[in-house]
């Protein structure tokens, strides 16, 4: 069970995680924990400060977790057993952000203070409540490789310090509560799992321990049909594939971390996405079950980098292709989309990595257009998804009608997504009406449940 930043960074999302822990003692409940809500970037902004505004944003991070501590309390003696060790906590925090050169390792290491501090604390909350339960710091346990700020775990190496550490407590029906999104590399150092990484430490876990279920507890239903944020007729989905959801959170879906869903995958374990401030609510499960054909959900990303590339030559050379992708896996840069017609290639990229290296060596030998920013990606995601007759010409006269610039098509080649290149400003606009014509009220998919007002 994961606990995100809001779930831990209030007395009543605290009480209501106490609760949910108590109802499912005897399920044996491993729980996963965020740094409280705001924690991870206020660290983060710590080596920028000044020495003077460096002891203000350290006893702002202070006065925090002791407004939290204070109500979730009654006990002084508590009270100081968990501040005492916020303080010594700290005291690290603030050793570390005077170094100075401050290398992404040390970065690493400086954010994963938000993680222990919340998971001690959560631990003597579940104490003070009667629930036998243990701090567990995930870098004795999940071991990654060296990739700092974007780790990837070492299955083999992390399966048998997981089982060694987390068995026997469970068999003694003791709640380990694991900081979430850090790990440690084999000798030892701390990386982190990139932004979200505590969904991935959770599914690691219950990869790792061969759990029944993987439940996200986060601060809002599930997985709708798009962001209720932006489209305020979006629908709850109570259930959805592997495959749909793993395209949604690489799309820009911000309910699961993009890489979530892999290890869970793997031993066929369910994610429930659930709300820990409506436990009433059912949530969404993912699972390898079908759910039916057709759009089910659309995700967008506001900016995008894109890249056209252009052959000097009339037509392709040989090995163009591999040429042009070769020179982005050398320069670290991941590649979302991709559109080829006979004389370009255009890309979307989520990330810059060493962008300006990567377009020198793509000039040597093609014509280069690259926009770093003003446009977004709006994505159309269920399984078989082309099936529909006429949802791209219905998609076409939606976007003629109302002005939205078409930039780029790109269709996966496993018939589930379906993603276009348009103008930032265009965005909402373009989801809001997709959303309306394909997923409205008289369209929603079949097992969808609508918000109450």
């Amino acid at each position: 069970m994961k606990f995100g930043g809001t779930s831990v960074a209030s007395h009543d999302a605290v009480m209501s995680l106490v609760g949910i822990v108590k109802r499912l003692r005897e399920k044996r409940p491993v729980l996963v924990v965020s740094a409280v809500s705001g924690v991870t970037e206020a660290l983060l902004a710590l080596p920028r400060a000044t020495e003077k505004e460096l002891g203000k944003q350290i006893a702002a991070i202070r006065k925090t977790h002791l407004k939290l501590v204070q109500e979730l309390f009654k006990d002084k003696r508590a009270r100081a057993e968990v501040m005492d060790y916020v303080d010594e906590q700290l005291k690290k925090v603030r050793t570390l952000s005077r170094k100075e050169n401050v290398f992404p390792k040390d970065k690493d290491e400086l954010v994963s203070y938000g993680e222990v501090m919340s998971s001690f604390m959560i631990s003597r909350v579940l104490r003070s409540h009667k629930i036998a339960a243990e701090q567990i710091v995930a870098t004795h346990m999940i071991v990654t490789d060296d990739a700092f700020t974007q780790a990837e775990f070492l299955p083999n190496e992390t399966r048998k310090k997981t089982r060694d550490i987390l068995y026997p407590l469970i068999e003694q029906k003791v709640v380990p509560v694991i900081t979430g999104f850090i790990g440690a590399t084999e000798d030892g150092r701390v990386t982190t799992l990139g932004r979200g990484g505590s969904d991935y430490s959770a599914s690691i876990i219950g990869h790792c321990l061969d759990s029944d279920e993987v439940q996200i507890w986060t601060d809002v239903d599930g997985v709708f049909t798009a962001d209720p944020r932006v489209v305020k007729n979006a629908v709850l989905i109570p259930e959805i594939s592997y495959k749909e959801a793993s395209e949604m959170a690489s799309f820009g879906a911000k309910v699961l971390h993009p890489r979530t869903i892999k290890p869970a995958i793997e031993k066929k374990i369910p994610i429930r996405v659930v709300n820990t401030f409506n436990t009433e609510c059912p949530g969404t499960l993912i699972s390898s079950h079908h759910t039916g054909v057709g759009l089910k959900a659309i995700a967008f990303k506001r900016n995008v980098i894109l890249i056209n590339i252009y052959s000097n030559a009339m037509l392709f050379s040989r090995g163009f292709l591999a040429r042009v992708f070769g020179i982005f896996a050398q320069q670290h840069i991941s590649i979302d989309l991709v559109s080829v017609s006979e004389v370009s290639i255009s890309v979307t990229l989520d990330n810059s990595g060493q962008l300006d290296s990567a377009i020198e060596q793509l000039k040597e030998f093609s014509t280069v257009s690259v926009y770093r920013d003003g446009f977004g990606v709006v994505s159309l995601i269920g399984e078989k998804i082309l099936s529909r007759p006429g949802l791209m010409s219905d998609v076409f006269s939606l976007f003629q009608k109302n002005r939205v610039h078409l930039q780029m098509i790109s269709m996966g080649a496993s018939d589930i997504n379906v993603s276009l290149v348009i103008p930032s400003p265009d965005i909402v606009l373009a989801v809001t009406l997709i959303h309306n014509h394909f997923l409205g009220a008289d369209n929603a998919p079949e097992n969808a449940t609508r918000l109450k007002e």
